[in-house]
């Protein structure tokens, strides 16, 4: 999970993939044949270009920063998103717990609530303290008390399982997800 916005990236990726094909399609028609041929069929390209030796290097210095900025944004990029929920050192000892450990326990206690429709567990790495953050999914027109409180009790539940308290963010939601969630009938 990155910190900038998921549409913002996707247009971004889009965006520098357009580019990369175009740029590639440019290059193979002035390198290869084969390519030529089939461009020369939807566009005229001339003969021969002549490239100023100074613009070949200002090119290259753009693809240099480019490529620089590039391994920038790699590295600076995530939420810090991990997934070890809890590691406890004793002496030489070492206990560690994934995160999927918290995701059983949580989906186990909260499965027979009718007014959640799913529910999904993600740790972090926060200032170098693991927490967790827990996406409910509200039924559309459910009590968000009672939800809260099915949470409150499988984080209890949790604590309990792992001997310690971890810092959990709860996050209620709803949304198409769960506006085309099936109701349960009561007969």
């Amino acid at each position: 999970m990155t910190t900038t916005n998921r549409g913002f990236n996707r247009v971004l990726l889009f965006l520098i993939g357009l580019i990369s094909i175009i740029v590639g399609a440019v290059i193979g028609a002035g390198v290869l044949q084969p390519v030529r041929d089939a461009l020369g069929q939807v566009v005229t390209l001339p003969t021969k270009v002549t490239v100023p030796d100074t613009a070949l290097w200002i090119i290259a210095a753009v693809c240099a920063v480019v490529i620089v900025l590039a391994v920038i944004v790699v590295f600076t990029r995530g939420g810090g998103g991990t997934s070890v929920a809890v590691r406890e050192r004793s002496g030489d000892d070492q206990v560690t717990v994934n995160v999927a450990l918290v995701r059983d326990v949580i989906d186990h206690e909260l499965t027979g609530v009718h007014d959640i429709v799913a529910s999904k567990v993600d740790t972090y790495l926060v200032k170098k303290t693991r927490a967790a953050r827990i996406k409910v999914h509200v039924r559309r027109g459910g009590d968000a008390v009672t939800v809260l409180d099915a949470v409150d009790h499988a984080l209890t539940t949790l604590d309990h399982t792992l001997g310690r308290q971890i810092p959990v963010l709860v996050h209620l939601t709803g949304g198409t997800r769960t506006a085309l969630a099936r109701t349960t009938r009561v007969q």
